[in-house]
């Protein structure tokens, strides 16, 4: 598990933008799903504060391999210009696995 990362980023996104923040992640995932070292992901919502949302991915690289290899792709472009446009508040932290479980 050494090489596998936790990548949380959390977002502030204003409710009149949401419906757009999220059919442009959505369209970011069509590319990134097919990424080598891509794991999985998920996006979540703050039940008692529809204005947090957390993206979830985890990825078979590290911190810098994904800065480097990842965050340079072409088709993120677009997504990244939305974010600064919204002026959306995008917070990252990475995570390393210490213990799993999984459903028996």
């Amino acid at each position: 598990m050494s090489n596998r990362i936790t990548l949380v980023v959390r977002f502030r996104v204003d409710e009149s933008v949401k419906k757009e923040f999220t059919a442009k992640l959505q369209a970011l995932f069509k590319h990134i799903v097919k990424e080598e070292t891509f794991v999985e992901a998920s996006l979540v919502q703050d039940m008692r504060d529809p204005e947090t949302i957390l993206n979830y991915e985890m990825w078979n690289e590290s911190p810098e391999s994904f800065m480097r290899d990842q965050m340079s792709k072409a088709y993120r472009a677009e997504f990244e210009k939305m974010i600064v446009d919204l002026k959306i508040d995008r917070t990252p932290a990475w995570y390393s696995t210490i213990a799993d479980w999984k459903k028996a």
